[in-house]
């Protein structure tokens, strides 16, 4: 069972995601708090493998905390869950540590696939995050010499048309723990450049 916590001020989205894992047999929500500071206190001691953290929280932004809840919570990993979908606050995310990134609007469905992914050891994008992946490469390759392989970006262009991991797999003939392997180097890729922060280029490119 992979235990999910949610950091999120807006009570409906709270309620429809604790609804829909009620009864799941793979995922549960055992603890949530509308800001960072009452989530660590009413969970901190017990185990949490999955955050799903929105960005703007009372009295700190989730951004900003993204370091000290993988430092709380050592063993979990983090889905940015936000209304966000800009180039800055994408990377920012992603350099301080993000395993994922999906923008609110996404399907519950995918909100699961997602946790199960990341759960899993990859990293998982929207259309909308990967499409701004694709965008950020595509403006890199007259600064920077490192970009995507060819297949990744085969994989991040299956992605944008709107296809499903195992389509993926199927598409390139690969599998699926492959695709996730693709999305975690991609990730990687975004993380850091050479030796400077990749979050320090993009802004300092600008």
């Amino acid at each position: 069972m992979i235990t999910l916590g949610i950091i999120e001020d807006h009570k409906d989205i709270t309620q429809l995601l604790g609804d829909f894992f009620q009864d799941d047999e793979h995922v549960s929500v055992v603890s949530s708090a509308r800001h960072v500071d009452a989530f660590i206190r009413q969970t901190i001691g017990r185990q949490i493998d999955i955050i799903m953290l929105d960005l703007g929280l009372p009295y700190r932004n989730g951004m900003d905390c993204i370091d000290e809840l993988k430092t709380t919570f050592p063993n979990c990993s983090i889905i940015i869950h936000s209304v966000s979908a800009d180039h800055d606050t994408i990377f920012k995310c992603l350099c301080n540590g993000a395993d994922s990134y999906l923008t609110k609007g996404e399907s519950l469905a995918m909100i699961k696939e997602t946790i199960v992914a990341t759960h899993q050891g990859g990293s998982k994008m929207s259309v909308q995050i990967a499409r701004k992946v694709v965008e950020y490469f595509r403006k890199k390759a007259s600064h920077q010499s490192e970009l995507l392989s060819l297949r990744e970006q085969e994989v991040v262009e299956l992605i944008l048309k709107g296809r499903s991991y195992k389509m993926v797999a199927d598409d390139l003939n690969i599998s699926i723990n492959t695709v996730r392997t693709y999305i975690k180097s991609i990730y990687k890729k975004l993380k850091v450049n050479s030796n400077i922060e990749l979050a320090n280029i993009y802004l300092n490119r600008r």
